[in-house]
């Protein structure tokens, strides 16, 4: 016999009897433990090492670096969402079609949003090419922006651009 998985597995599910009514109440076990050990290892669990950075997140308040002017951003319904390796805009218009998703690099307190693309979920998704289709999402004016995170933990997070601070609560 071959040095095969099946076939272990096989003779190990399968008894080697010579009785005429097989026995088949040491199956129910076995083949528990198969199906279990088959759907532990068929599965691979990557979990999200963005600590507190994954969520909801509204824009609270906007800050104008060169100005110092401060813009209350609460009822403009600016929102991020943040998980695992995107980080999705949402539209202030609600439009779900319209949403900009970023990938993004999050290491210690530097934040960096990479290659846009526009949400489109009724067919393939839109590669943005220009800053300006950016324009409707305060605080981003680049395709790859970068930011200073100077606060971050469960409630809040606040973001330093060289133009912007942006100060977020978590949603």
């Amino acid at each position: 016999m071959k040095n095969n998985i099946f076939v272990r597995v096989l003779s190990y599910l399968v008894p080697r009897t010579s009785h005429l009514v097989p026995r088949t109440s040491h199956l129910v076990p076995r083949t528990s433990y198969l199906l279990l050990l088959l759907a532990l290892t068929s599965c691979e669990f990557e979990a999200s090492n963005n600590g507190d950075l994954d969520g909801f997140w509204q824009m609270t308040q906007l800050d104008t670096v060169r100005t110092a002017g401060t813009t209350d951003m609460r009822d403009r319904h600016v929102f991020w969402a943040v998980q695992h390796h995107l980080f999705e805009l949402k539209h202030p218009s609600g439009n779900i079609r319209r949403n900009i998703i970023f990938s993004f690099e999050h290491k210690g307190d530097s934040l960096i949003l990479t290659d846009p693309i526009v949400s489109n979920r009724d067919s393939s998704d839109i590669l943005v090419t220009s800053p300006d289709q950016l324009q409707d999402f305060p605080g981003i004016e680049r395709m790859r922006e970068g930011f200073l995170i100077t606060t971050l933990d469960g409630d809040r997070m606040v973001l330093q651009s060289d133009r912007y601070n942006l100060h977020f609560r978590r949603y």
